[in-house]
């Protein structure tokens, strides 16, 4: 009985463990023909600007979006200007890169406004190559990220611990009710 209360256990830190894990990962920026994805808040070509409603204390990325191989620009290619002045932009907290289909994306800088407004996000060429874009999403907190991270690698663990010891229990509890029948 024990084991199979465990290997449930196991399933569904597996599967909390996977849910943790896909939530990790940067998919939405992009779609295969390089245009945004669902996780774009804006978006625009290099040179170009987007208009954006950023809520104050919450971290966003500059993700340059470019063909496989191609360069993108830097962060000192990004500004960010607000009704109460510009943002300060710098480099991302937590570093994400994204591809599909014959684009990547790569973030490239990050903002947290202090109160909610709506911003001009700009990006010059710099060295971008020529049809490069840029794509604003929400950002990454660094202890949030590293807390879903280690979320997954625990559930994981738990997972494997689980499995390994819900199916030496229901094994050895079977095994002992053949024996114990003979006697």
């Amino acid at each position: 009985m024990v084991g199979a209360v465990l290997l449930v256990v196991a399933l569904v830190a597996g599967v909390l463990g996977v849910t943790t894990f896909l939530r990790a990962l940067p998919t939405g920026v992009v779609d295969g023909a390089g245009a945004p994805g669902s996780a774009a808040l804006g978006s625009g070509d290099v040179p170009g600007e987007a208009e954006i409603k950023l809520s104050g204390g919450q971290p966003y990325s500059v993700w340059a979006v470019v063909p496989i191989g191609a360069d993108s620009f830097d962060v000192e290619n990004v500004t960010v200007t607000c009704p109460d002045g510009d943002l300060a932009v710098r480099h991302p907290s937590v570093s994400g890169s994204s591809g599909f289909g014959s684009h990547e994306a790569t973030t490239v800088a990050e903002v947290t406004p202090p109160s909610t407004q709506t911003c001009t996000v700009a990006v010059a060429q710099g060295d971008a190559s020529p049809g490069a874009t840029f794509v604003v999403t929400e950002g990454w907190q660094f202890g949030e990220f590293f807390a879903t991270v280690g979320g997954t690698v625990l559930l994981w663990f738990v997972a494997i611990g689980g499995v390994l010891l819900g199916l030496g229990l229901l094994v050895g509890g079977i095994v002992w009710r053949v024996v114990a029948r003979r006697r």
